[in-house]
């Protein structure tokens, strides 16, 4: 588990585990100072003697070091909390870029759900299921490490009772609980992970979970994921607990082991005893208690470890590609997996509003994701100006793209925000422009903050033809020459579709160098194309 954890960091985070390392040896010295200043205090209680002076003075100094060590042990906590997160924080931040730049493809086998699952919870797990317990343990054991010295020195018999009463009763607990616990880990990482994707699932598909009657059975679902958490939690919080009870057995058969020997001065052995117990035990007992978290967060290193080191990562180059002349779509063929997708060939000049048609499933969003760059030809290629698209200047043309999807993507952010969608700063001025054109600018300025109106999660707020003209003046702002929209006013009603239809003709007749390919079951949409492409063809137009 040490090579694996060590092998997720980076070479920073290495050096500064280093220095989390030293700062822990700090603290265990610290702890050890502020034990043994208890030490004359003892021997003045147990030995009754009557020194005043002396007794206030190792009181004086016990109570300094003790508040020295509580001061310093919060700060060097602090810098060693600050740590797990700032590796959570890497974590995350990684993993959502590695997920997201595998593509299109990727987060669609592997689902949106679980790879925010992953995102989120995995790398938290990380830092505080793995690494700040594993800090815990390793302050615990330095610690021990210091007093057992000690020990040895003044009374070597304490410490061979101390050990020989606990030892053997913590190493067949681990030996017992080792295997019970990766496999509860396990099925309770597997039903979390089932859970956000019923959760994710009945609220994306709430209106045909509710016309088909449907939420019962995810709820059934649901609930036998909870019996599994709830279950697995009750047999990890029983291991955990075994721990406690082990600790205070230990305690007495100790005490009892001290008395039967006999020998020398047993109250003040005892009292050795006693307060080497007082820290020994919680230690012995939080590396147990470490050790159970750092199994039961296992999981999460299968996940780092396949979402850091695998998968085929999309370059991220910017050759330069232009779109001035045609696209030119030559034997496209595309396999899911499955049966093959054969889209044939065409060729589409700049300037043309292009109509896609064809039966459901023959694979004309496939061919929309394909001209995107997001899936990768099986066979033929797609040319922009007589240059193939590829992953490397893929960045490039997609500088001169618009999409507009059936359902737009819309964010919770302002109206500016949405159209801007990342390009900073906004302009304000820009804005209205774009709102003028998609004829939404009226709608905009009646709105409580006019455009720096919040909009909701997923543009709750929003019409079918509000999000798609939002969508429209996005692609706008951006400045693209090729606009596709994919069923984009499928979801619309009649006179919606066409008032988008016809201010997209304004739009194409106040720029002619503007490209529309749009994808359309209903013909009054395809009738505005100036061409149509019939997909079940399969060939060359």
């Amino acid at each position: 588990m040490i090579k694996r954890v060590w092998n997720i960091l980076h070479i920073g985070e290495k050096r500064t585990f280093v220095k989390v390392v030293v700062s822990i040896f700090f603290t265990a010295l610290l702890d050890f100072a502020s034990l043994a200043s208890l030490m004359p205090l003892l021997y003045f209680l147990l030995e009754g003697v009557d020194e005043v002076k002396a007794i206030l003075g190792f009181s004086m100094i016990a109570f300094v070091l003790v508040s020295l060590k509580s001061l310093v042990s919060i700060k060097l906590g602090k810098y060693q909390a600050a740590y797990t997160m700032s590796l959570y924080k890497r974590l995350s931040s990684s993993l959502f870029s590695n997920y997201y730049n595998n593509g299109f493809l990727f987060i669609k086998v592997h689902g949106y759900s679980s790879l925010g699952h992953s995102v989120n919870y995995m790398c938290y797990t990380f830092s505080q299921g793995i690494i700040f317990p594993f800090m815990r343990i390793l302050a615990d054991m330095l610690l021990i490490l210091l007093v057992t010295v000690a020990l040895l020195v003044y009374e070597w018999k304490t410490v061979l009772v101390l050990y020989l009463s606990f030892m053997p009763l913590m190493i067949a607990y681990l030996f017992f609980v080792r295997d019970k616990l990766k496999l509860y880990a396990k099925e309770d990482f597997n039903a979390k992970k089932m859970q956000a994707r019923i959760v994710s699932d009945a609220f994306r598909g709430y209106q045909d979970v509710e016309i088909n009657n449907s939420f019962g059975f995810l709820l059934n679902s649901f609930n036998e994921g909870l019996d599994t958490i709830s279950c697995n939690r009750l047999k990890m919080d029983t291991l955990q607990r075994v721990p406690l009870f082990i600790s205070e057995f230990a305690i007495i058969l100790g005490f009892l082991i001290m008395l039967l020997i006999g020998g020398g001065n047993t109250s003040i052995i005892l009292g050795v005893f006693a307060i080497a117990a007082f820290r020994l035990i919680p230690a012995l007992r939080g590396i147990m208690s470490g050790y159970n978290s750092m199994h039961n967060s296992l999981p999460c290193l299968d996940v780092l470890e396949e979402g850091l080191g695998s998968g085929k990562v999309l370059e991220r180059r910017s050759e330069p590609l232009f779109f001035t002349r045609e696209i030119e779509v030559s034997n496209l063929v595309f396999n899911y997996g499955s049966s093959p997708i054969d889209l044939g060939s065409f060729t589409i000049r700049k300037g043309e509003y292009v109509g896609f048609k064809g039966y459901s499933g023959i694979g004309k969003t496939t061919l929309f994701n394909l001209i995107l760059g997001f899936l990768v030809p099986t066979k033929g290629e797609i040319r922009i100006d007589g240059i193939r698209l590829t992953s490397a200047n893929r960045d490039s043309w997609l500088k001169n793209v618009g999409y507009v999807p059936q359902d737009p993507y819309i964010f919770e952010g302002t109206v500016a925000q949405n159209i801007a969608l990342g390009n900073e700063p906004v302009s304000s001025q820009k804005v209205e422009q774009m709102l003028r054109k998609v004829k939404l600018w009226d709608w905009a300025v009646s709105l409580p903050d006019g455009i720096n109106t919040r909009l909701g999660e997923g543009g709750s707020s929003l019409s079918g033809g509000q999000k798609q003209r939002i969508s429209i003046a996005r692609a706008l702002y951006k400045g693209a020459t090729i606009l596709l929209l994919d069923e984009a006013t499928s979801s619309v009603d009649v006179a919606t579709e066409r008032e988008i239809n016809n201010m997209l003709g304004e739009l194409k007749s106040l720029n002619n160098d503007l490209t529309i390919l749009s994808i359309a079951h209903r013909e009054s949409t395809l009738a505005y194309c100036s061409r149509v492409i019939n997909l079940e063809e399969c060939n060359g137009m």
